[in-house]
């Protein structure tokens, strides 16, 4: 069962001591709308710190509702929509995109179970790269010979099943360990995984 996700108001992120850079008006519905005029905030100035979690009004965790995710997402969309702000001046339909391919991008990792935890993982200082840690010699020949195997059209089936089964278990293991808040365990078992799903893309290819 999911663990119970606790809502905030984005508006809680609005910066102090902040005007509106066409009304000078300190009144904003949230951190990105000015609330007199209703002209977009600088994205480059309002996105920088904002992950994408906080876009979504979510807690930082591996857990989160599917349905509640889509719901925002469409919110999101509509509230930046560019032809909202068709009858302002251009750069508020050019601000409008970039809020709406930063919406998007968010969207694309949180709704991806293994792209939402490699960027928890990065919020808390882990940074994928598989060429930094000496990864098990027997699981590396492993996966070369299966590799082997699936180039030359052997026993596709078989390892198909396999991969997937342990790509399974090492995304439970994973989602285990980050809501344990054991972030080094579950960066270890993500550089392994790349190398499962790499194997899954070159079967996908031969099946």
């Amino acid at each position: 069962m999911l663990q119970s996700i606790i809502r905030f108001s984005f508006s809680k992120f609005v910066p102090s001591k902040v005007t509106c850079w066409n009304c000078k008006s300190n009144e904003f519905i949230n951190r990105f709308i000015c609330g007199q005029c209703k002209y977009l905030k600088e994205p480059s100035l309002q996105l920088g710190d904002v992950n994408y979690f906080q876009l979504f009004d979510l807690p930082i965790q591996i857990n989160i509702e599917t349905k509640y995710l889509e719901d925002k997402y469409r919110s999101l969309q509509l509230k930046f929509h560019p032809d909202r702000f068709v009858t302002m001046p251009q750069i508020n339909i050019s601000y409008s995109q970039e809020y709406s391919a930063f919406i998007n991008e968010a969207y694309s990792v949180l709704k991806n179970i293994h792209e939402r935890a490699e960027y928890i993982l990065s919020l808390k200082g882990f940074q994928i790269k598989e060429c930094s840690v000496l990864l098990d010699l027997e699981f590396m020949e492993e996966i070369l010979e299966l590799q082997s195997q699936v180039q030359r059209q052997q026993n596709i089936s078989e390892i198909n099943k396999k991969n997937n089964l342990e790509i399974e278990r090492m995304t439970q293991q994973i989602i285990q360990d980050i809501s344990n808040e054991q972030y080094e365990k579950a960066y270890q078992i993500i550089l392994y995984l790349k190398y499962r799903q790499r194997l899954r893309d070159q079967i996908s290819i031969h099946i």
